[in-house]
């Protein structure tokens, strides 16, 4: 709360007269929100749970159905106030620029949201532009406000909402918040990680907070503040966050994106290259080799800094950043996956390829026996490898449905031709390794042969497997298909 340096018995005068939150039939007052769609697990409400601690700061959002609002009364009780905005693009909210300045002018803190109304990823940059252009460049945050499916392009909501915030964070480095319904949490599978803090509405009658991670949390739409004729809706920050993180320029690490590892991931891939060190305390002193992207590494335990940071320990006794945006646990089946970047790859069966490392949206099909160019490796936020393609499409990594093949994988005969004819005389071996050791008999240039499988090197090199189960060379300056 702010502190009112005066007399006690006008201190108590004052927050009597200008903090009350109680419940009201539904005749005296509307809800302070009408835009929401659903109620958000709406129950009776008590007193005893909207009564707030004297040390709790006061939280409140507003948009143009709370009217005129008297900013030399409600200044006195707001530690923070969030903004609407805009309703979708169409909409300008006609009041938030009067909201801005008398924020401004009396000295309250404040955020500003829009209500996404955006129906696939192009139109999301659209709101995103407008959001920006049309909020007060003096907004401590951003908050884009998810409370309903939109989709009318086929895509996730995931991936409307990430191009929405991808689009907003070339516009500025400011915080942007999430807020998405407790009990739409899950459907929505938004991802929560691109986000510097996620608020949640929920409305009860007991003092549950929202049973998903959050940062702050709506928990009543009938809350009253002096300055304000109407409800409004009130919140609370998570006990583990503090107002600065919203108010100022704290780094404090937020209760929904915890920023690292505080528990031992077992084995983690390294999202970035690396630098590992000698101590906890990272240091230009204590710096010691790199390590490369993708790379896969043990971590035997978590250790942290004299200011409480967290750090990776390796089997090798050095230390590693345990920050989620450069390190990635692994998924426990991670053996089945190629964890390092191939150049070509074949396709082993049927499968899609998707707009993300996620695979929110499928993009095309891919056949069998396709050949593809790889331009990366990433993981998925569950930490499973994906393959990006050139096209900037990605596919699945597993050796299931991939094979990592040759660079020059075009001059073979990588698909059963069933016949070949020899252009050259050449060597057939009992191996697909080709050594001395291995080697057979030469079979005569001209000579037809019938094939009965195209097998593999370790090194993804195809050779023919013949009738007589003996391997020759694929390649096409040897082999032609008949």
């Amino acid at each position: 709360m702010k502190v009112i340096r005066n007399i006690v018995g006008i201190l108590f005068l004052t927050i009597a007269c200008l903090v009350t939150v109680h419940t009201a039939s539904a005749e005296e007052l509307a809800p302070a929100n009408p835009d929401h769609t659903t109620k958000w697990e709406t129950a009776p409400i008590t007193n005893n749970l909207l009564k707030k601690a004297s040390s709790e700061p006061v939280i409140a959002d507003i948009s143009y159905y709370q009217k005129n609002v008297d900013w030399s009364q409600a200044s006195k009780v707001l530690d923070l106030v969030i903004i609407r905005t805009q309703y979708g693009s169409t909409f300008e909210d006609p009041m938030h620029s009067t909201y801005e300045a008398g924020a401004q002018k009396y000295g309250v803190p404040f955020g500003v949201y829009a209500y996404s109304l955006a129906e696939s990823s192009s139109d999301a940059k659209i709101e995103a532009n407008n959001f920006y252009n049309r909020a007060s460049k003096n907004t401590k945050f951003y908050v884009l406000d998810v409370e309903q499916n939109t989709s009318k392009s086929g895509e996730s909501m995931r991936t409307i909402i990430n191009a929405y915030v991808k689009q907003l964070r070339t516009k500025t480095d400011k915080k942007i918040g999430l807020y998405i319904a407790n009990h739409l949490y899950d459907d929505f599978n938004l991802d929560t990680s691109k986000f510097d803090f996620v608020w949640i509405p929920r409305y009860n009658n007991s003092t549950a907070a929202p049973s998903h991670p959050y940062d702050l949390w709506q928990y009543t739409d009938q809350g009253r503040v002096a300055g304000i004729s109407t409800y409004v809706d009130l919140n609370r920050l998570n006990p583990n966050v503090s107002l600065s993180y919203l108010t100022g320029n704290s780094n404090i690490t937020t209760a929904s994106r915890p920023r690292y590892y505080t528990t031992n991931p077992g084995k983690i891939a390294a999202k970035v290259q690396l630098n590992q060190y000698s101590s906890t305390n990272f240091t230009n002193a204590t710096k010691g080799k790199s390590i490369a992207k993708n790379t896969l590494i043990d971590v035997v335990g978590i250790e942290k800094t004299a200011a409480g940071t967290p750090r990776l320990k390796l089997k090798n006794g050095m230390y590693l950043t345990a920050n989620r945006d450069y390190v990635v646990k692994v998924t426990s089946s991670i053996d089945q996956y190629y964890t390092k970047t191939p150049s070509k790859i074949l396709v082993k069966s049927n499968l899609y390829a998707y707009n993300n490392a996620d695979l929110d949206k499928r993009l095309v099909s891919v056949k069998k026996n396709t050949v593809l160019s790889i331009k990366d490796l990433a993981y998925s936020s569950g930490g499973t490898p994906r393959l990006k393609t050139v096209s900037g499409s990605y596919i699945t990594a597993s050796k299931d449905f991939v094979r990592v093949v040759t660079p020059s994988i075009t001059n073979y005969i990588y698909v059963n031709p069933g016949t070949v004819q020899l252009k050259k005389s050449v060597y057939q071996y009992s191996r697909t390794t080709f050594t001395s050791a291995t080697r057979g008999k030469v079979l005569t240039k001209g000579k037809k042969l019938t094939v009965k499988a195209v097998s593999f090197t370790s090194a993804g090199t195809p050779r023919l497997k013949l009738s007589n189960g003996y391997y020759i060379t694929a390649n096409k300056s040897y082999v032609v298909a008949r």
